[in-house]
């Protein structure tokens, strides 16, 4: 008789969101993955947001900043605490003490969202992440490995890990591509970020090479796409070269309103928060999972 191995079965997606051209949608997308995937009563996935970018945008989106600046920054639970010094959270019982898991979104309904938790980060990640060591040896760890070993023991508590990257290549970022089972690229169908997409494929490849790994791009996700006659011709080189991520059938069109939503002291349902984005939200997230398995 042959026995399924359980913790195989439970064992998360790891999947970071980068692209090296910034003003692409990065974070609005992992905001809106993260929510239609953990609120979704179609779904009710389990979902860890991991926010990777100094900027923190994905923290101010998700948490309020009270909750923020009480129960994790002055506690030196946020993510450039976790690389300075990774000893105190390597501890069994601190083991997830900076991983957030109560009130994150302000979409309605928060009792949806119990099962959608967050790294919170901080602009001192700035700082951080030039001035990383070349090792951490009281732990025998690299920089690199970081966030692979801490993510480990957390992978069975979830079904997806998703990891907001900054749009540049450093220690940090190269930490989540070894974290990471694959990776999506989003895209704005114009020159800059196209040459983004390359430069960062090229390094993909190159990483896969140097750390022996094998991070997969899953998908090229076109976003901020207003349908011009520009983009549209950039969309099509796109599609046709066989050298880019398959791009994903369903597009985010160019808007500002998202944004609106991102005030935690509103309260709002998807439709409200995401407006005419909302149907293309949901398309998105059932084709995530059609890409990414579970």
């Amino acid at each position: 008789m042959k026995y399924v191995n359980l913790s195989e079965i439970m064992t998360a997606k790891v999947i970071s969101i980068c692209n090296l051209k910034g003003g692409v949608g990065k974070t609005t997308l992992v905001m809106a993955l993260a929510e239609y995937l953990a609120g979704d009563t179609m779904y009710k996935k389990r979902v860890l947001a991991i926010d990777l970018d100094p900027q923190s945008n994905l923290t101010s989106a998700l948490m309020s900043e009270e909750v923020w600046e009480k129960e994790f920054n002055n506690r030196g639970l946020t993510l450039p605490f976790l690389f300075k010094n990774p000893e105190y959270f390597l501890e069994d019982a601190k083991n997830d003490s900076f991983i957030a898991k109560h009130n994150i979104s302000n979409v309605r309904n928060r009792n949806y969202f119990s099962q959608l938790h967050l790294i919170p980060s901080s602009p001192r990640l700035f700082e951080i992440q030039e001035d990383l060591p070349s090792g951490y040896y009281s732990c025998n760890l690299k920089p690199v490995e970081l966030l692979r070993t801490i993510i480990k023991p957390l992978l069975n508590n979830y079904d997806y890990i998703l990891i907001d990257c900054a749009p540049t290549i450093n220690t940090v970022v190269r930490s989540a591509f070894l974290a990471s089972n694959a990776c999506i690229i989003p895209c704005v169908p114009n020159r800059m970020s196209i040459h983004g997409l390359e430069l960062l494929l090229e390094h993909i490849e190159k990483f896969n090479r140097v750390y022996v790994h094998n991070l997969k791009p899953v998908g090229t996700l076109i976003s901020r796409y207003n349908r011009t006659m520009a983009q549209t011709e950039n969309l099509n080189s796109i599609i046709v070269n066989p050298f880019y991520p398959p791009v994903f059938e369903t597009k985010i069109l160019e808007r500002a309103k998202i944004a609106e939503g991102l005030e935690l002291s509103n309260y709002l349902t998807y439709k409200q928060k995401y407006d005419d984005s909302h149907d293309s939200m949901v398309k998105l997230a059932k084709e995530f999972i059609q890409r990414v398995g579970r």
